[in-house]
């Protein structure tokens, strides 16, 4: 028994929230692969996550700025106590202390009081030792890494959108394959049984050439599952939750490598975006460690207060103001800013370790995409030979067999060689543009930009 073995490329698959994200549509304009691109890009929800860790960093650097504005507060106290103390300081502040409040049980038994303090208050810092500026920069960083994070995660949902195309176009191909081979075998079954009722084969020839139409059959229905599967995969990478009947426009011919693999190496050091966020995140954690160093310089502010007390809510009956200027030196922190530069460091140097890692495995990446474009391309010039090959002896043994020269057992041979040829150089075909896709990923070629118009020429 003669087993094919085939099956659909993968799809990159990533997490689906549960809300729509996209507008749901009774039915896609015709796809080409940049078109997939393009949608995929608009919808994905994982897009979407990247822009609210970009708003985030943006808001830590708002908040970070803030640092050289004033603050101000304005506070309401309604305090009602027959403390000695606290009455004889609000009859001060109400500016109500008489000389009848001096009698001894006024001062010790005084009667309970009620005051109303409202008071408005300033602060600004003057001197930070420079941590406003540099927390300010360190958001900066955070900001710029977030965005490189962003661009890159749209190229691997652009190639996500590109497997699950070229998914699919294999999916389509290989059900036509499967069946044009059941055709065919209904057609040897046919031949097969008319020979045995002429004589001149023999009834197991027609046992076995229904079984090859059995097994031609389930691998036609196996086809057509796998067809669904590859659709919803498809939609699934685009960001869409329906989409209806796709039509696909795939390119002609096979794709090209372009550069060499020395110049692909060089662009994926220079241009790969998640490894330049990861430089972002690594300048990030070294001005982290100067900002440790500076946790314990002078700090210098001004502030300013203004105050109305009385007996009423809102009452003026007495007013004061102060002013001062605050200096804060640290003289012992217990050992807290060595800790921080400590862990600063220690953040800074793992950082680095991940970029050299990083820069390994990309380099690995970008080898083995080369390997597998010159592969697939490998591949599909050698399944195409076959396939002529195939084509020609499939008609020759069938002509064979029709005179009584040949044994069914060849005729079906010839036949399953055929259906194999047909569906190996459309996985193969696949397999190039698919390759070439990845290498374009793995050196940081932008696949996020070859966008177009959905349904577009």
């Amino acid at each position: 028994m003669i087993k094919l073995e085939w099956g659909i490329v993968g799809v990159i698959l990533f997490v689906h929230s549960s809300g729509s994200i996209a507008q749901q549509q009774a039915a896609l304009p015709p796809l080409r692969p940049d078109d997939a691109i393009t949608i995929a890009v608009e919808n994905h929800p994982i897009l979407q996550a990247t822009k609210h860790e970009i708003e985030a960093a943006e808001a830590d650097q708002r908040l970070a700025k803030t640092g050289h504005l004033p603050r101000i507060d304005f506070r309401e106290n309604i305090v009602r106590s027959d403390n000695p103390v606290f009455v004889f300081g609000s009859k001060l502040l109400q500016g109500r202390f008489g000389m009848e409040d001096f009698a001894l049980d006024a001062l010790n038994e005084p009667d309970a009081l009620t005051n109303y303090a409202t008071q408005l208050t300033l602060r600004q810092s003057v001197w930070s030792g420079g941590r406003t500026r540099l927390g300010s920069r360190i958001a900066g960083s955070g900001i710029d890494a977030a965005e490189q994070s962003q661009l890159r995660t749209a190229d691997e949902i652009a190639f996500g959108a590109l497997r699950a195309f070229w998914g699919l176009v294999i999916a389509e191909e290989i059900l036509e394959v499967a069946r044009d081979a059941d055709e065919a075998a209904l057609a040897n079954l046919d031949l097969a049984s008319e020979l045995v009722d002429a004589g001149v084969a023999i009834p197991s020839d027609e046992l076995s050439a229904r079984v090859r139409r059995a097994e031609v059959e389930a691998m036609r229905i196996r086809a057509e599952q796998d067809l669904v599967v590859a659709e919803a995969a498809l939609l699934q990478a685009l960001g869409l939750e329906s989409g209806g009947p796709i039509e696909l426009v795939p390119p002609e011919g096979i794709a090209e490598a372009g550069e060499n693999l020395e110049a692909r190496l060089e662009r994926a050091e220079a241009k790969r975006d998640d490894l330049r966020a990861l430089e972002h995140r690594i300048r990030q954690a070294e001005l982290g460690v100067k900002l440790a160093r500076r946790h314990n310089l002078v700090d210098l502010g001004v502030t300013a207060s203004y105050e109305w007390n009385g007996d009423t809510l809102l009452a003026a009956d007495g007013r004061n103001w102060a002013a001062g200027i605050g200096l804060r030196v640290s003289v012992f922190d217990g050992r807290e800013s060595a800790a921080r530069v400590a862990r600063s460091r220690a953040d800074t140097s793992r950082l680095i370790a991940f970029r050299d890692a990083l820069r390994q495995r990309i380099r690995l990446e970008v080898r083995a995409a080369w390997a597998e474009l010159e592969s697939a391309t490998g591949q599909f010039h050698a399944a195409s030979t076959a396939l002529e090959a195939s084509r020609e002896a499939l008609r020759i043994v069938r002509d064979r067999y029709e005179e009584g020269l040949a044994l069914i057992v060849e005729l079906l041979s010839a036949e399953a060689a055929y259906t194999r040829a047909q569906a190996e150089l459309v996985a193969s075909r696949g397999k190039v543009w698919l390759a070439s896709a990845g290498l374009d990923l793995a050196s940081g070629h932008p696949l996020r930009d070859q966008v177009g118009t959905p349904g577009g020429k």
